[in-house]
């Protein structure tokens, strides 16, 4: 290798990671940009309400014992204690069916928005007589339906029907049960002496997702809603689910073999941004993504800047090898930064307009900004129309990289090697040896 290609490859090394490090502030900026929007999606959520998950309903029967006990005092004389103990239970439903409709509107906080809902659900639980059964030493003080949600603040209507159809008072707060936070509806202990139907209707408002714990011993759930992009979360995928452009439509249906019984009650996996409310472990439910999310394709495509920054540099050597005209190092640096900033325009236009249209507006100025300077470098149009046309197929290729999340890997392969395969074709007949000799670009020689 001669001195002058060496000196001219160790320029482009630097002026590479030079560009590399101007790539690497624009992938913090998406990352701090991301950062302020996430914090603004939670204070939207902090005043509107969070995550729900809901839970029930139950019953909870709070009843007595009478305990006898024989007691020997100091004398041998045998006494007999009368004593009362708590005997209070949970009755989980034989059979719960759940359904209804999530409507979703979004919320802004300056150009930062957040997706909110409204679900409109109908509660069906059988309760059985005799899980109510008693000794006859035991006595039914109260017995209340209850219902655990996360986040009390989404609770707007609530209403209550027996199995006479007769309405029910609802009450804020869960007594003495699993959950911090919901409502509960006291029942007539004499209701317990048959099985019990009760009809729940609940509006529940909330953000990001909504889950259900399967708390019956059969349960079924069934969700509708014009949100065109969910994500089934939890442990229990739909059984039957229906996506399009009308929204989905999914149906879950789950029993005690699957959810373990009365353990589906025992422990806490985690806890709500509160570090207060319990979430139980065993869920089925919904997330709202948003596809389209700019920050996030956007850093997609900023991974695969250096990428750009590569093939930039490495295509205008090309172009030294072949038409043996110097390229100086600050027009190298130029052309770069100018792939750079695209990436930046991408970010700054996908947060007011949709990322396609930001991505076209982004594109078609720098793709015209290296075209016009090309012509500098070039020495006529033609030339520079070949450039521009060859970074429009460049950004292209990206934009369908990006568009196709699960072919991502196969196109950028093949793209890689079309590139390879072209540089090899059109340095078949470079001399190495001579490479590095290079006569004045048209502009220096313009200006001499």
């Amino acid at each position: 290798m001669n001195k002058q290609l060496f000196i001219k490859l160790l320029t482009l090394s630097l002026l590479a990671l030079i560009l590399a490090a101007a790539l690497s502030n624009v992938e913090w900026q998406v990352k701090e940009r991301s950062a302020t929007r996430d914090g603004a999606v939670r204070s939207i959520a902090d005043q509107y309400a969070r995550e729900q998950q809901l839970v029930g309903p139950l019953m909870l029967v709070k009843c007595s014992e009478t305990v006898t006990s024989i007691e020997t005092d100091s004398k041998g004389v045998k006494h007999k204690n009368r004593s009362t103990q708590d005997c209070t239970f949970t009755v989980r439903p034989s059979m719960l069916q759940a359904g209804g409709e999530l409507s979703v509107n979004e919320r802004y906080r300056g150009i930062y928005k957040a997706h909110v809902y409204l679900a409109n659900l109908q509660l069906h639980a059988r309760f059985s007589a005799d899980k109510f059964q008693l000794k006859p030493n035991q006595v039914i003080d109260h017995a209340y339906l209850v219902l655990g949600v996360s986040d009390p603040r989404g609770l707007k209507t609530i209403q209550v029907r027996d199995t006479n159809n007769q309405t029910l008072s609802a009450r804020p707060g869960v007594p003495d049960t699993y959950f911090n936070h919901g409502f509960h509806v006291e029942i007539s202990p004499n209701a317990l002496k048959q099985d019990l139907t009760l009809d729940t209707i609940v509006e529940l408002a909330g953000s990001t997702r909504l889950d259900f714990v399967p708390i019956g011993e059969s349960n079924e759930f069934n969700l509708k809603s014009p949100w065109r992009h969910p994500s089934f979360s939890g442990n229990f995928l739909p059984e039957k689910r229906e996506v399009g452009q009308q929204g989905f439509h999914a149906l879950w249906r789950v029993n005690d073999f699957a959810t373990g019984g009365d353990r589906i009650l025992e422990g806490k996996s985690r806890t709500m941004a509160d570090g207060q409310t319990p979430w139980l472990p065993a869920t089925l439910g919904v997330s709202l993504i948003d596809p389209v999310n700019a920050y996030t394709q956007t850093d997609r495509a900023v991974r695969y800047g250096f990428l750009f920054v590569l093939l930039t540099l490495g295509s205008f050597f090309l172009f030294e090898m072949i038409k043996s005209r110097s390229v100086h190092p600050l027009q190298y640096l130029l052309v770069g930064f100018a792939v750079v900033i695209f990436f930046l325009l991408l970010l700054a236009l996908s947060e007011h307009i949709t990322f396609s249209l930001a991505y076209v507006i982004a594109a078609a100025a720098c793709v015209l900004l290296i075209a016009a300077y090309g012509r500098t470098l070039l020495g006529s149009w033609k030339g520079s129309a070949v450039l521009g046309t060859g970074y429009s197929l460049l950004y292209f290729g990206l934009y369908q990289l990006l568009a196709s999340e699960d072919y991502a890997l196969l196109m950028g392969a093949w793209l890689i090697f079309g590139i390879l395969a072209l540089t090899m074709y059109l340095t078949r007949r470079v001399d190495w040896g001579m490479a590095g000799k290079f006569t004045p670009s048209p502009a220096a020689a313009d200006a001499e």
